[in-house]
């Protein structure tokens, strides 16, 4: 395929398509079936990369004064709903699918600009992003609005809960006290837990949308130390993440910890929890080749699926590692979803090969906890560095 040349908006950052040149043949192919609109470039764009065409940013286009800017970013947003309703794979890629690829903080000024129709003295690209959201709430639906923009949940994850204190295990072990203190926390922001069929669903299904406070409570690596812990709030329907040549055994990669045996993980399973999988042997999935890769992914679920018939298919990538091939590789092998260790909060838009989650730690307090079950995102970090200080002076030799 002949190489596509894109070009973006003179001034906004990050880039956004506004248009699309080179071979047109390729691009009326890339084309065909979509709606013609302001979007429509960058939806020819998300389907020539998809079929292996190169793209190559070139000169952006100079759109004017502000105002031309935003009534072009409006345009954007609405022609975006209708390309998605057409084709409602490509929302993963479009600037549509995004909403919450944004930090908090960002959100949150978004949602002031859209309630005050504000086109006061903002910088540019903070005033397009407004615009293009604009332009999708006046074309969608209230369902598809609350899809886009208001559905969501947030991934927290442990890894030991132990309390051991041991040397080098500071950053994967919550005390089980400080554990119960933290789910007592989260029952009362009354977060809702999601079902793995319902998480499935709302990246595949373009009608589905989700409870507010959504969340998926989730602990890595099968340590029979947090299988126990998790097993007490089965109720929270805990997702428990394992590499399946490790079960009943030792984990080689955390000093020989004990892992949790199948008949341990059966009866979490009974109770409610998710057992998901977490490769083979807790390799790092990007060092591998593809055979390898395969068989990392494909005899993990074979034998979860032989000891936990109903185990779910879903996947979370050992040490958060992962690119485009290995998402590839995980789709391929029958995965229907994958967690990373990006932060932040997942929307229907998110890639389900790359969703985000943030980790737990024996340091967080209430307020780091609401933050981080809230927000999806780590505690900003002057904050973090504050209380790391604080507690290293607290602690024995500190």
């Amino acid at each position: 395929m002949s190489r596509i040349v894109v070009h973006g908006i003179a001034g906004v950052q990050p880039p956004v398509v506004a248009r699309v040149s080179g071979d047109r043949d390729a691009l009326r192919e890339a084309s065909a079936g979509l709606p013609e609109g302001a979007a429509s470039p960058e939806a020819i764009a998300v389907r020539i990369r998809r079929a292996g065409g190169e793209l190559e940013w070139g000169e952006p286009e100079l759109l004017g004064d502000a105002r031309s800017v935003a009534r072009f970013c409006r345009a954007r947003g609405a022609s975006s709903v209708e390309i998605v309703r057409a084709e409602p794979t490509l929302l993963a890629d479009l600037q549509l699918g995004s909403y919450f690829a944004a930090p908090a903080s960002r959100r949150l000024l978004r949602r002031l600009l859209l309630a005050a129709h504000a086109t006061g003295p903002v910088p540019l690209e903070i005033a397009a992003d407004a615009a293009f959201w604009s332009g999708v709430r006046r074309m969608a639906t209230p369902r598809e609005w609350q899809r886009l923009a208001r559905s969501s949940y947030v991934g927290l994850y442990y890894h030991r809960i132990a309390g051991d204190g041991k040397p080098g295990q500071e950053r994967l072990d919550v005390s089980p006290v400080v554990f119960e203190k933290q789910m007592r926390l989260l029952r009362r922001l009354r977060l809702r837990p999601l079902a793995p069929e319902a998480l499935i669903a709302f990246h595949t299904d373009p009608q589905a949308t989700l409870p507010h406070r959504s969340v998926v409570l989730a602990a890595d690596d099968g340590f029979r130390d947090a299988v126990v812990a998790l097993g007490r709030h089965a109720d929270l329907r805990p997702f428990v993440f394992i590499p399946t040549s490790a079960v009943g055994g030792s984990a080689s990669w955390v000093d020989g910890e004990p892992v949790a045996s199948w008949s341990e993980l059966r009866k979490l399973a009974s109770r409610g929890g998710v057992i998901g999988s977490h490769g083979l042997t807790h390799v790092s999935f990007p060092e591998l080749d593809a055979t390898a890769l395969a068989a990392e992914l494909s005899d993990s679920m074979r034998e979860l699926r032989a000891q936990i018939p109903d185990a779910a298919p879903l996947l979370a990538y050992p040490h958060g590692h992962n690119n485009v091939t290995v998402r590839a590789a995980a789709d391929e092998a029958g995965y229907d979803a994958a967690f990373s260790s990006e932060t932040g909060r997942n929307g229907a838009g998110t890639d389900r090969f790359g969703l985000r989650r943030v980790e737990l730690k024996e340091w967080d307090g209430p307020a780091a906890v609401i933050w981080k079950a809230l927000t999806g995102e780590l505690v900003p970090w002057p904050i973090e560095r504050r209380r790391l200080r604080r507690r290293a002076r607290r602690s024995p030799g500190g």
